[in-house]
């Protein structure tokens, strides 16, 4: 199709009426879209003072802590290090390595998991 003969049919349409209940139908359609815009409008001025309050109070200063006095306690006397004339020796044994033991059904088959 050329432009011209979608031109025609443009014209040819805008001629020809439309019917009654097609109308209806859209105006319907139209008026079920734009309620439901209408309900999130009325839910956005209920919510937003809502969560500015919620955030206001969160971010508020909280109450300056208690304070507790303590009586006071007699100093503590700290007895002086004894110093040892010649470094102790410790024995370290050494550790036996572990050993874990896996038999699978095979009899011929023995896994051994051997660690520090």
């Amino acid at each position: 199709m050329t432009e011209e003969e979608i031109r025609g049919l443009f014209r040819e349409m805008r001629e020809d009426s439309v019917p009654a209940d097609s109308l209806a139908r859209v105006r319907m359609r139209v008026a079920e879209r734009t309620a439901a815009r209408r309900g999130w409008k009325l839910a956005v001025w209920v919510l937003a003072p809502l969560c500015l309050l919620m955030l206001a109070v969160a971010l508020r200063s909280p109450a300056p802590p208690l304070r507790i006095e303590l009586p006071a306690l007699p100093p503590v006397r700290v007895a002086p290090a004894v110093v040892q004339s010649r470094p102790r020796h410790v024995v370290r044994r050494p550790k036996p390595p572990m050993l874990i033991r896996i038999e699978t059904p095979d009899p011929e088959v023995v896994i051994l998991l051997v660690g520090n």
